[in-house]
């Protein structure tokens, strides 16, 4: 486990929870809403370059094999993503008005579990059942470019995994393609690339100390808000690059961070899949229960909304890690006979630790 990159996760997890926690308070009739609360779609990002990076330290270099890779990705991805898909299928029949926004379509259905963009059929868009989904379908893709570059002799690996992901983009972008093939010609999946990078840096090139890191980690923080107020930048460079940066900054951090974890960061890191795909879930039961507080009693919780239902977010995240992502999680590990990956020095920066 990298510490920092542990950190940066439970970071993410947290910056996406803030953007919908203000989208949540304009629904309770609320002139301002949070600050900056654009900023926190910059968690998705940092999710991808992460990603990157793991699937460079943790395939890529350690000589992972194909099947081998994919069976760990959807050990880990796959059964709380279809466990809570499922719960929100089984709200739409059962009770349906409890889901307003969510219309059932059997084939949008069985492309949310099969990770392929679908237009939703509430709103436009290629929306999951799921919304958070949306991320995963790109996180799967990149999978299978990784898979197919680990047939590749280890050097050039990121050449033909990057060949993959890059020729598929500019081939869609370049036929304009519409439906769901243009979900593939994003250019956020330019940010799985930067991970690589980093990746790659991380294991092979000297470190570039405290100093330098914090100020990648300032510079990244600043580089995002001043791009975020101007002309249409593409998302890959507006905030792809930022977070490279930071995962590139807090890295040089590393050492120091495994001296002395913080244990509630670390924990936040562990919880943060389930807490990306269950804040949905969580903050609009807060706001039902405080509209209708304000509704039957005139009570100005307004103030109060945020905290209550931030912590209510991470409680429900946390309960659905320990009850069922982490025990499920392992069964499966130890029925698909899945064994320790094994790491090939260095792990670390060279001269490192």
């Amino acid at each position: 486990m990298v510490v920092v990159i542990q950190y940066l996760r439970g970071l993410a997890a947290l910056l996406v929870v803030y953007t919908h926690l203000d989208t949540q308070i304009l629904r309770l009739l609320v002139d301002d809403g949070l600050p900056y609360a654009s900023i926190g779609n910059w968690g998705v990002d940092i999710f991808f370059v992460i990603s990157g990076f793991i699937m460079y330290v943790a395939a890529i270099e350690i000589d992972s094999r194909p099947g081998e890779f994919l069976l760990r990705r959807a050990i880990r991805i796959v059964p709380l993503y279809w466990a809570l898909t499922a719960l929100i299928v089984a709200i739409a029949v059962v009770a349906p008005s409890l889901l307003s926004s969510t219309r059932l379509d059997a084939s949008h259905v069985l492309a949310s579990l099969l990770f392929l963009p679908w237009p939703n059929p509430a709103f436009d868009g290629h929306w999951p059942v799921l919304i958070p989904g949306w991320t995963l379908n790109y996180e799967m893709y990149f999978y299978a470019a990784v898979a197919l570059g680990l047939l590749a002799p280890r050097r050039y690996r990121v050449f033909l995994t990057s060949a993959i992901v890059l020729g598929v983009l500019v081939t869609v972008q370049g036929a304009q393609a519409a439906g769901p093939v243009a979900f593939y010609g994003n250019d956020i999946v330019i940010e799985f690339l930067l991970g690589l990078i980093a990746g790659y840096l991380f294991t092979r090139a000297r470190p570039l100390g405290v100093p330098i890191g914090l100020a990648l980690i300032g510079l990244s923080v600043c580089s995002v808000i001043a791009m975020a107020d101007l002309a249409p930048v593409p998302r890959s460079v507006a905030s792809g690059i930022p977070a490279l940066m930071l995962v590139l900054g807090s890295l040089q951090l590393e050492t120091l961070a495994r001296r002395s974890p913080f244990r509630p960061a670390l924990f936040l890191g562990d919880i943060s899949y389930s807490l990306y795909l269950t804040h949905v879930i969580a903050l609009p039961m807060v706001t039902a229960i405080f509209i209708r507080l304000d509704a039957r009693y005139g009570l100005d919780t307004a103030a109060a909304y945020p905290l209550v239902a931030a912590l209510w977010a991470l409680l429900v995240a946390a309960l659905v890690y320990l009850a069922i992502e982490k025990p499920l999680t392992r069964r499966l590990r130890v029925a698909a006979g899945e064994r320790p990956a094994p790491v090939r020095a260095p792990t670390l920066y060279p001269g490192r630790s």
